[in-house]
């Protein structure tokens, strides 16, 4: 057996045995032999890996398994915060508003017999989605107008209702003067339906129930050729036009608030052909 070259061992050593004392080996025109590292052995990941190469040797699918995460599950979240609301498809197209105007859903509720009351003569909104969803639209002033709280105040004590006197007891009736009706007034809106057209109502809220409400001359009416029944589920929408100003110039002006009353679209039954329209 011929011995090796000399040339050629001395660049094997070269590649482990410094050239200089103190320096690093030589690996000019070579890969670096990779590191070295320190791992704990984990036998139930060894046991993974086995199996998932002997499967793949079989061919078969191997799923990726994640770590378990610490998280609720997805019915946990509600839907409304997953996906918004889907506006009515005929408003935008109804009012010709601009892409970029957000339509906002105010709430949705079931039209009782209060709302179709002649002797009530307004429609009353859910409390909770006034304040969630409709006063962050609104101004301080239009808050005002309609008596809606800001963000933050303190809300105002209801009035309690007097009792009746011993002399009023005695008499068998009440003596006390019938309030007189309140004017019509609150923040000016313009409610709307796709059966009814458009009406100017107010905004407002009632004083001794906190209860907001929309009412005004003409009301009834307008409710009336809704073609609401009650137990409808209605969904309330709303939208307005804010002023603005480009390099001095108007651009869009200001309109007032829209309210938009919808019928909520239910699935039809089985063994109905067709919806009967409104014809009031």
């Amino acid at each position: 057996m011929s011995s090796p070259v000399p040339d050629q061992t001395k660049r094997n050593l070269s590649m482990i045995i410094p050239t200089k004392e103190g320096g690093a080996p030589s690996y000019a025109g070579r890969k670096r032999p990779h590191a070295l590292t320190l791992a704990v052995y984990d036998p139930a990941a060894a046991d993974h890996r086995a199996n998932a190469a002997n499967l793949s040797l079989s061919g078969a699918l191997v799923p990726f398994l994640p770590p378990p995460v610490d998280a609720a599950p997805i019915n946990a979240v509600p839907l409304s915060a997953v996906a918004p609301r889907a506006e009515p498809a005929w408003i935008r197209a109804h009012f010709n508003l601009r892409l970029d105007l957000t339509v906002t859903f105010i709430d949705e509720k079931a039209v009782t017999a209060t709302d179709l009351d002649p002797q009530q003569n307004r429609f009353r909104l859910p409390a909770a989605g006034v304040l969630r969803s409709l006063r962050p639209i609104l101004s301080p002033d239009e808050l005002d107008a309609a008596k809606i709280p800001c963000e933050g105040a303190k809300e105002a004590p209801r009035s309690p209702r007097l009792p009746p006197t011993e002399e009023e007891l005695q008499q068998g009736r009440i003596k006390r003067k019938k309030k007189q009706g309140k004017k019509h007034s609150g923040l000016p809106v313009l409610v709307c339906n796709v059966h009814a057209g458009t009406k100017q109502l107010q905004l407002t809220r009632w004083e001794s129930s906190h209860g907001n409400i929309i009412k005004g001359e003409g009301y009834l009416d307008f409710i009336t050729r809704c073609c609401f029944m009650e137990k409808d589920i209605v969904e309330i929408w709303a939208f307005k036009e804010r002023s603005f100003r480009l390099f001095g110039v108007d651009m869009c002006h200001a309109s007032p608030l829209y309210i938009v009353l919808t019928k909520k679209e239910q699935p039809p039954a089985a063994s109905v052909v067709g919806m009967d329209e409104c014809t009031m």
